[in-house]
């Protein structure tokens, strides 16, 4: 609980505090997600904004933009905010962007990407294509349920 509470607070004082956010899941203990509670349709699209803190660092590529593909190394990151895309007609959804954070409470950003950077867009390993349109299933818990917030 003291975990949670000092996470809030930190978010509350972070960059991102214009942000409503509200817990969504803790994706089985591995990290606490929040979404943007600010959800406005643009159109026929909808984009919701998910921040998720965890409790084990991962890793990011940090690509050589000089040279394309070139993963240079990995970075280590405690924290991330996206932006998806959902398509409430053809219930489609797109990663727009992502941003590491160094920190769990997102005031230290590392790295971000979005989906029109050109080292996405020709890149094809698993990471860039995460960025990628894609159809959302029945089996997809986690987009099914940021669905039905951006798609009431």
């Amino acid at each position: 609980m003291t975990k949670i509470t000092l996470l809030l607070a930190a978010l509350l004082m972070s960059p991102m505090a214009g942000a409503a956010w509200v817990y969504f899941n803790s994706a089985n203990g591995t990290s606490d997600e929040y979404y943007d509670s600010a959800i406005t349709p643009q159109g026929k699209a909808t984009t919701v904004k998910t921040f998720s803190a965890f409790s084990v660092p991962h890793r990011v590529p940090f690509y050589d933009p000089k040279i394309k593909g070139k993963v240079v190394s990995l970075v280590k990151f405690s924290s991330e905010q996206s932006s998806f895309e959902f398509d409430c007609k053809d219930k489609t959804v797109q990663l727009k962007s992502r941003v590491f954070y160094a920190d769990t409470a997102g005031k230290f950003p590392i790295i971000s990407y979005k989906s029109n950077d050109k080292v996405i867009e020709d890149d094809n390993s698993d990471f860039s294509k995460q960025f990628q349109k894609k159809p959302i299933y029945s089996d997809q818990d986690r987009n099914l349920r940021l669905m039905q917030l951006a798609c009431p």
